[in-house]
């Protein structure tokens, strides 16, 4: 019965373990337990209360959701370059990670991008 347990274990383990490697996720994160990887173009992007940030200006590249996002400062999996923000409040993106520094904030129900500013390495609400 122990060793029974331990299969059980394993393949759950491995279950998980081969979801991330294929780039599986939840169907929704905050922005304080960490993004969620989509692809180009991934209609969560357009849905109430999340914002999507992409790699490059033209919305394309590495792109992460992210929901609930709060006063709290989000370090970015990457550099952003543009945004989708269908919140329902500002979010201000900072050039370093711990949200200092020079910074531009895009109103709610807004997208933009931003190539002449550089990359943002941090965000909040």
């Amino acid at each position: 019965m122990h060793g029974f347990g331990y299969q059980r274990a394993a393949a759950a383990a491995a279950a998980t373990t081969a979801g991330l490697l294929l780039g599986l996720a939840p169907t929704s994160a905050s922005a304080t337990s960490g993004p969620i990887a989509v692809g180009t173009g991934d209609s969560r992007c357009t849905t109430a209360g999340s914002l999507c940030v992409f790699e490059t200006e033209w919305f394309t590249g590495r792109t992460a959701l992210y929901q609930d996002v709060d006063t709290e400062c989000v370090t970015a999996p990457f550099g952003i370059l543009a945004n989708i923000n269908v919140t329902d409040r500002p979010v201000t993106f900072y050039k370093k990670a711990d949200c200092t520094g020079f910074s531009t904030t895009e109103p709610a129900g807004n997208l933009h991008s931003w190539k002449s500013l550089g990359p943002m390495y941090g965000f909040r609400a």
